[in-house]
């Protein structure tokens, strides 16, 4: 799901960017929708569907320096087993059979390492080739080829009340899969610049960042990126940045590293059927042009004279255009090229040439480094409480102080109790460096946490492999995150 809120308690994980794939208007997209022929069949069959792009969805865990990093716009109250000290969680998908995986970028943004967990139990580091704040799309690289992909569909397609699926890990719960209907398409986001979003009711929640949408035909139709919601949790508006718009922008980002975008200057939004009166235009027109609401100083619209109240009814032609086809073709231009812009302004139209600048692109992240290096303790620094147990103080036991490499990777955070190391209970530190004394490099070790009233075996995967399998834990009942 970018990374800004905003505003309070509103967006979840927030995009904005000119688009880079063609929409048609509003009128033309419900007049196709009426013309599809009926469906063969009336049954939806997700459960094929998911069968077939589960293999190649993954889950996403993120650790950086210091301290917890909130993933983006997740405001809700943590459970005892959400979140690990310095860790983030999002899902994503397989889009190349050579390593290539796509994610949401505010997931992956100011990552010190990061750890994709597929399907078949294996877990990989990945390096970051490109992000994108501005459509909030991100890919990442694993070494590994003959990866299973997901069928790709058209986000741009689909057409209010048809049947949807997302696919992601929300609170930890892999591959779960939630179904809805296809709200709106497109819908813009209030405080966005321009993006065509897939508005639906599928429910999403903190981990299902960066995991793919998929249609009744199991066809992945897009990247499901935050939710609308006064709280923080699922309040049934979800939007999700059509496929086709997210492999446009990974196709930059494998290629360059960064999304090159032309743009004027000019802040704009959608002229809807409600204010498109306000300005001399007919309601007709309402689904068409961009109503400008800021210039920019010193910006080749200012340049040009553009000034907020101007209405941009097409770029290079005189028939009125969609607000998302304005925007294509904006950021389609070349910097240094102008373009001409039919304007309505006091109920008169007129023609401007503006100049075409370039917007500057997001910094080439740095890769990822390996998750884990040299550690004692799994990177755990432990201390021991002795004594009776007094009101107000917790029991005695040895406490995790702070956490780093493999136990940070596996999620556990200061003030967590280690009660067992695999089937060897511990009380001290002497029955903790006893317990891991014969464990080698290639072991996966269970460690029995206590967090709050909750208690589960976390484990330690395996230190030498970077392609280790995922040891999988039961608990009793503790919830664990994406």
């Amino acid at each position: 799901m970018s990374a800004a809120t905003v505003a309070k308690g509103l967006i979840v994980a927030a995009v904005a960017a000119f688009v880079l794939t063609g929409q048609t208007s509003a009128w033309s997209q419900a007049r196709s929708c009426l013309e599809r022929g009926r469906p063969q069949s009336q049954a939806v069959d997700f459960a094929a569907a998911a069968a077939r792009q589960s293999p190649a969805v993954v889950s996403i865990m993120v650790t950086e320096n210091g301290g917890e990093r909130p993933v983006a716009g997740d405001t809700r109250p943590s459970t005892p087993w959400e979140r690990g000290w310095g860790r983030g969680f999002a899902s994503g998908f397989i889009v190349d059979r050579d390593g290539y995986i796509l994610t949401s970028a505010h997931a992956v943004s100011g990552a010190r390492s990061i750890s994709i967990a597929t399907a078949d139990q294996r877990r990989f580091d990945a390096e970051v080739v490109g992000a994108d704040r501005l459509s909030d799309v991100a890919l990442l690289k694993v070494a590994a080829t003959g990866l299973p992909v997901v069928v790709l569909g058209r986000g741009s397609e689909l057409c209010p009340g048809e049947w949807v699926a997302a696919m992601g890990a929300p609170f930890g719960f892999e591959r779960s899969v939630t179904a809805g209907v296809v709200s709106a398409n497109p819908r813009y986001v209030p405080g966005g610049s321009g993006v065509p979003l897939i508005q639906t009711d599928v429910a999403l929640n903190p981990g299902n960042s960066g995991g793919p949408l998929f249609d009744e035909r199991g066809e992945v139709v897009g990247l499901n990126s935050m939710i609308y919601s006064p709280g923080g949790g699922y309040f049934g508006v979800s939007f999700s940045l059509p496929i086709d718009t997210a492999m446009q922008v990974a196709d930059q980002l494998r290629t360059a590293g960064y999304v090159r975008r032309g743009h004027i200057g000019a802040r704009t939004q959608p002229l809807t059927a409600e204010l498109a009166p306000a300005f001399g235009l007919g309601a007709a027109l309402g689904a068409l042009g961009a109503l400008v609401v800021r210039v920019d100083a010193d910006s080749p619209a200012a340049e040009a004279g553009l000034r907020s109240g101007d209405v941009v009814l097409a770029v290079g032609g005189d028939v009125a255009m969609s607000y998302a086809d304005i925007q294509n073709r904006v950021a389609a231009a070349r910097k240094g090229s102008r373009i001409a812009l039919k304007i309505w302004r006091h109920r008169a139209a007129l023609t401007v040439q503006v100049g075409v600048a370039e917007n500057q692109p997001d910094v080439r992240p740095r890769p990822a480094g390996p998750a884990v290096m040299q550690e004692t303790r799994f990177g755990l620094e432990l201390a021991q409480r002795k004594g009776v147990l007094g009101i107000s103080l917790p029991p005695p036991g040895l406490y995790v102080q702070s956490v780093s490499g493999s136990a940070q990777l596996a999620g556990l955070r200061y003030g967590d109790m280690l009660v067992a190391v695999n089937d060897v209970e511990v009380a001290d530190l002497a029955d903790f460096d006893a317990a891991i004394r014969t464990v080698r490099d290639s072991d996966t070790v269970a460690l029995l946490v206590v967090r709050g009233s909750a208690r589960s075996y976390v484990p330690i995967l395996p230190r030498s492999s970077p392609h280790a399998p995922i040891a999988r834990h039961a608990s009793d009942g503790a919830v664990s995150t994406p």
